[in-house]
């Protein structure tokens, strides 16, 4: 395959994520090794690189065709492959030819041309493979490496108990954030796999208010609909989501500068999907304080 095929393979690869509803790089969370739900090298037991978790698109323990077979295992059929990319440098010493007394001689010139060039093997995963024994210790997975925010953790519990219905999972180590409407289900990374805690929160508390949109909760009508990622009716719902989020981040009290930049950047982002229509700020905001204020369990105004 040509170096501009393997651009293509991972430019591809990215832009399914994309029409799925994925964000790849709109992500606070780290994701990059086991103990904090990503993906990993089965022999060196190194995380794969954040470009790498994004292709793989699934966390575990990996293994190439070669260190399946050297250690007595197999593939499973119909299992696929997927695709890690690296780089690596290819050397080019150039020659000329120089003419004395009318004869012609090759030489070789001193000056060597490091080129980097994008590669790619495929891998497997170890729930693919008949044979192989995981190597995950009980010790691998760790607890949370911050501690929580009480105010944050009063909201959210309180929220999740009273609507029976909804589902809420932050246990398990995963590389997605998201809203299931078909589910009703809240699923967020662990608090472990971020940095900083009020990040986790400010994620958490955004797929809450897209939680608030069914008919029983908030009865916002255009997530009445799948929308297709990228449309009009799907770039509100982002707004909606993260305003409410910075107002309930406001209510228990986090004051990360970080974060909120992140909220900034992410709602201009959705805005030039609209067109920069100032209006829309508005008309999202005031949807946003009513599933804040839904959330927090206040009246509505």
């Amino acid at each position: 395959m040509s170096q501009n095929n393997v651009y293509q393979m991972v430019t591809d690869r990215i832009v399914a994520q994309l029409e799925q509803g994925l964000i790849p790089w709109h992500k606070p969370w780290t994701g990059v090794g086991l103990e904090d739900g990503g993906a990993v090298n089965y022999v060196s037991r190194k995380p794969y690189s954040m470009l790498n978790q994004m292709l793989l698109g699934r966390e575990g323990e990996y293994l190439t065709f070669k260190q399946i077979k050297e250690r007595g295992g197999s593939i499973k059929k119909g299992a696929k492959a997927g695709v890690v990319v690296f780089f690596t440098t290819t050397t080019y010493t150039k020659r000329e030819e120089v003419k004395e007394d009318g004869s012609t001689e090759t030489v070789n010139v001193v000056k060597e041309h490091l080129m980097p060039v994008l590669k790619y093997y495929n891998v497997f995963h170890i729930d693919d493979c008949d044979g192989i024994e995981s190597k995950i210790k009980v010790e691998e997975s760790t607890g949370p490496k911050i501690s929580p925010i009480e105010s944050a953790e009063k909201v959210l519990n309180g929220y999740v108990e009273r609507e029976k219905e909804l589902q809420f999972r932050n246990n398990i180590p995963t590389d997605r954030a998201y809203y299931s409407p078909t589910l009703d289900l809240i699923s967020v990374p662990m608090l472990s796999q971020y940095e900083i805690a009020e990040e986790y929160y400010s994620t958490t508390f955004h797929e809450a208010v897209h939680s608030t949109m069914p008919e029983s909760r908030c009865n916002r009508k255009s997530e009445q609909k799948l929308a297709a990622f990228g449309s009009e009716d799907y770039s509100r719902e982002e707004l909606v989501a993260e305003i409410g989020s910075a107002m309930l981040c406001n209510n228990v009290g986090i004051d990360c500068e970080k974060a909120f930049k992140n909220s900034v950047a992410y709602i201009q982002g959705w805005l030039k999907k609209l067109k920069d229509d100032n209006r829309m700020i508005v008309w999202a905001a005031s949807r946003a304080e009513k599933a804040a204020r839904y959330i927090l369990g206040e009246p509505a105004e």
